[in-house]
């Protein structure tokens, strides 16, 4: 695969980014216990300390040495953090205390330490990483059998399989590794002196890993393992730098591990293979559809937890066999080479070849690297994780009674049917054993059915005789078609079942998507992702959102969370990583913690609470609670977008609302305010030219004005109420007659030229109302019709029930409104007409007519005359029920 170098370097800055960023790691390596890893670390501290630097010790492990315990002497050293285990008091570093006091730098020894129960992390180099994220520089030190992908060579060249690891990813992050040595023959002869190790551990000591060939090997693999570190750092340093232009063909490796055995060795020796060739990886699993145990469960777990954590991709395959699954995804992601185990020999098909020969007969142009376990690995493996070779017990006792059953009918049979025929019946038996328990135990089932036909149906009878060659030839018929109807019944179920937890996984994905199409609230979605996972997984689950430094979880729980739980929701949002059970952090709680993230920032947590009974969580699980959460994170962005969006569009209506409020203030405030002033500087500038008649003219005018201004303040604090919500309704019972017949009144004084037509329905019923709220949004109607209809043509009032509704029309005979605009009339300010007609409308009258009517729960509408000619303002107000309205006195 084509690499371009601008990649290249595109990788390399992100690298050296990424080891800048946060506190700086240094680890002091080296080959054994004894080599002087801690002094040397000590020693390098105190110099930063004495350049001003604040230092403190985390954790220093002495082991009782006089030497370690005086260089200590000067420090700062942190308390411990004491923890109850089984009756014990023992003590552990304390993350918490080191994250508060915040040094810039602090010691903590023995990175491959696995922490006590109870601690935050299950490992100490997860403490460490917690400390450089916050931007503490850290000391630390290991030694080289504990590097995760050396794990295997160690355990070839000392017997000894170490169990507390660090990842190689983590170690890679280190910004510098400095390498103690102390020569083989000088360690033994610490250790002899007892200056490394006292009593017992010194003797177990000589056992394990001190004897010279062991140390001598462990002292080179130390120091490849420093070597190759500063090569990489010089490498990304070039490749930032662009001093290497060169277009580089890069391979991809792809390693391929099984269920069914141990493949931790095969992982750690792609990374090896990888660290190498400086080549990207990925771990690949086929599932064939068969069932996994929870041995085999957690196997695979423990194996891509492995991958990962050495940095390898890692994918699952479904497919009928491996090698049909596996050739199509080599040649689609251009794999050039691939690491299979050898496996080991089908005894009972011999005729199958194994996975590695069928792929270097398959063509592709790949390289097959095969990996023979030692007897030490193949030893270790079979003690950790004994399996059953011949599959579940329980299918051969299906398979024994299954026969016995074939052998019941068939007995009872034999009268009217021949042997031939009868065959058929064990045929059956064997398919149904090979559907139901897989291939092995159908094989079982065939010979067995061989066996019992032969003994209870064939001459001589009840013996293991034939005398008949047709016989005979039934016989090997029925073990022929057993054998190859078995498998192949076997082969059958697997492919049902791949294809049942392939439409599973589908329905479950589809009956989601469709439910995420119709939310548009993100508590709603919350809600829709924990009832889908809770009836997928068949466990409670539940997320937990923060906002405003809150938390609120949904559904609600129906206690509150213990402070292990909070501690754990807390961690795993903050560092977005998994915490509680099945991981290494917290992982006391019986809670589950999956982060949720949406463009690299934590929005919420998902809690799930599997069976106690549950000792893994299986990969499709897994693929299921990655792809619901990726499908949620999708709408949670989709509605934070319409948010946004509809924040947008209100400020921007807002904005054009406020425009046109000063607008109308300006022009709508000026109008009567010019006309009073003039009036009054006229009376009093002309008091003794001006008639009796002039000056009642000019009084009229300022008092016209004054009311004008009136109402359009009265309409503006109208409008506020509406707007901020704090409009009351004081009902009562009140007649429609009333309320029309206080507004004609209001009109007759403000436009006494203008006639008004009012018509009611016999026996309308009274109206649960504010009546001057509805008298002022009908007034407001009216004044309009006033202002746009001609004089000599009234202005028509109808009321009459319909139905549940109480249904008022107000007409005029006025210019009328355009279709498209009789919605639009509604909006605050807005006005129809231009020119002079505009300058005693503010836009304001029928805005609040619309609000007035709502919150009666009613509507208002526009449209055109049934005239043809003017408008309609139709008004539905909500009638009671007729046994509440009262009887009129």
């Amino acid at each position: 695969m084509a690499v371009d170098p601008r990649n290249q370097k595109a990788d390399a800055l992100l690298k050296s980014l990424q080891q800048h960023q946060g506190g700086q790691l240094k680890i002091f390596i080296g080959a054994a216990p004894g080599v002087g890893k801690t002094c040397a670390m000590l020693n390098a501290a105190r110099e930063y300390m004495q350049q001003g630097a604040s230092v403190k010790i985390g954790l220093i492990e002495t082991h009782g040495r006089a030497e370690t315990q005086r260089l200590l002497e000067g420090f700062d050293i942190l308390p411990r953090r004491e923890i109850s285990y089984h009756d014990q008091q023992l003590s552990e570093f304390d993350l918490d205390a080191a994250l508060a006091a915040k040094p810039q730098l602090i010691l903590v020894d023995e990175l491959a330490h696995t922490n006590i129960p109870g601690s935050r992390h299950k490992r100490r180099y997860q403490d460490i990483a917690e400390l450089l994220e916050a931007g503490i520089d850290v000391y630390t030190t290991m030694n080289v059998q504990h590097i995760a992908s050396l794990n295997d060579l160690v355990l070839q060249i000392s017997g000894v399989r170490v169990k507390e690891t660090v990842p190689d990813q983590f170690i890679d992050r280190a910004q510098q590794l400095v390498f103690v040595d102390l020569a083989p023959n000088h360690l033994l002869d610490r250790l002899a002196q007892g200056q490394v190790y006292l009593g017992d551990y010194a003797e177990q000591a000589i056992q394990q890993f001190f004897q010279l060939e062991t140390l001598t090997a462990l002292r080179e693999m130390a120091m490849k393992r420093v070597i190759g570190h500063v090569d990489d750092q010089l490498k990304n340093e070039q490749e930032a730098k662009a001093r290497s232009n060169d277009y580089l063909i890069q391979d991809k490796v792809l390693v391929l591990i099984s269920n069914r055995r141990d493949h931790e060795h095969l992982i750690r020796i792609g990374r090896q293979m990888a660290e190498k060739r400086h080549t990207p990886w990925i771990v690949v699993w086929v599932d064939t559809g068969k069932i996994h145990n929870q041995l085999e469960q957690k196997r695979l777990q423990s194996a891509f937890a492995l991958a990962k954590e050495l940095g390898a991709e890692t994918d699952t395959l479904r497919g009928p066999s491996s090698i049909q699954t596996i050739l199509p995804y080599i040649s689609e992601h251009r794999i050039n080479t691939v690491l299979v185990g050898a496996g080991t020999k089908r005894r009972l098909q011999p005729w199958r070849k194994p996975l590695y020969q069928q792929l270097i007969n398959s063509g592709l142009p790949i390289e097959v690297s095969v990996w023979q376990a030692s007897k030490r690995q193949h030893k270790y493996v079979t003690e950790a994780a004994p399996s059953l070779a011949f599959g579940q017990k329980i299918g051969y006792l299906f398979g024994s009674l299954l026969v016995a059953v074939a052998s019941a009918v068939a007995l009872a049979l034999s009268s009217w049917l021949q042997s031939g025929n009868l065959v058929l019946v064990y045929v059956l038996a064997v398919v149904f054993c090979g559907l139901k328990y897989g291939a092995r135990p159908a094989i079982f089932t065939a010979l067995l059915s061989f066996l019992s036909f032969n003994f209870f149906l064939t001459d001589p009878y009840y013996t293991f005789f034939v005398n008949k060659n047709d016989d005979i030839a039934t016989l090997l018929f029925l073990f022929v078609i057993g054998v190859v109807c078995g498998p192949a019944a076997s082969r059958i179920r697997q492919q049902f079942l791949l294809l049942k937890e392939a439409n599973r996984y589908t329905e479950l994905q589809r009956d989601f998507a469709q439910q995420l199409t119709v939310i548009n609230q993100a508590d709603e979605l919350c809600l829709t992702l924990a009832g889908q996972l809770q009836q997928a997984l068949d466990c409670p689950a539940h997320v937990v959102v923060f906002e405003h430094h809150q938390q609120q979880i949904s559904p609600r729980l129906g206690q509150p969370l213990q402070s292990l739980d909070q501690a754990m929701v807390d961690w795993c949002y903050a560092h977005k990583q998994m915490a509680g059970r099945f991981s290494d952090t917290l992982n006391a709680s019986d809670w589950t913690a999956f982060p949720i993230q949406a463009d690299n920032k934590s929005i919420a947590v998902l809690l799930l609470k599997f069976a106690k009974e549950q000792q893994v969580i299986t990969e499709q699980d897994n693929n299921l609670i990655r792809t619901f959460v990726q499908q949620m994170v999708n709408v949670w962005q989709r509605i934070h977008l319409n948010n946004e969006l509809e924040a947008s569009t209100r400020k921007a209506e807002m904005e054009q609302l406020r425009s046109a409020l000063l607008a109308s203030v300006s022009h709508d405030l000026r109008s009567p305010l010019s006309a009073m002033m003039g009036s009054a500087e006229s009376l009093k500038v002309l008091d003794k030219q001006l008639s009796a008649q002039d000056r009642v003219d000019l009084l009229e005018t300022i008092i016209h004005e004054s009311r004008r201004l009136d109402r359009y303040i009265e309409n503006l604090l109208d409008m506020t109420r509406l707007g901020h919500g704090t409009l009351k309704l004081e009902r009562d019972w009140v007649p429609v007659a009333d309320i029309i017949g206080s507004a004609k009144q209001r009109l007759k004084y403000l436009f006494p030229d203008i006639e008004v037509d009012y018509q009611e329905q016999k026996n309308l019923p009274l109206l649960y109302a504010h009546a001057a709220l509805l008298e002022q949004g009908i007034f407001n109607i009216l004044e309009n019709a006033a202002k746009y209809s001609p004089i000599d043509e009234p202005v028509t009032i109808t009321a009459n029930q319909d139905g549940r509704l109480c249904r008022i029309e107000i007409e005029d005979h006025g210019p009328g409104i355009a279709e498209e605009l009789q919605e639009k009339v509604f909006d605050m300010f807005y006005v129809v007409a231009d020119g002079d007609s505009k300058r005693h409308n503010t836009g304001m009258g029928l805005a609040i007519c619309r609000g007035m009517i709502a919150a009666h729960g009613g509507k208002v509408k526009a449209d055109t005359a049934r005239s043809g000619s003017g408008s309609r303002f139709i008004i539905e107000l909500p009638l009671p029920d007729p046994q509440d309205i009262p009887v009129r006195g």
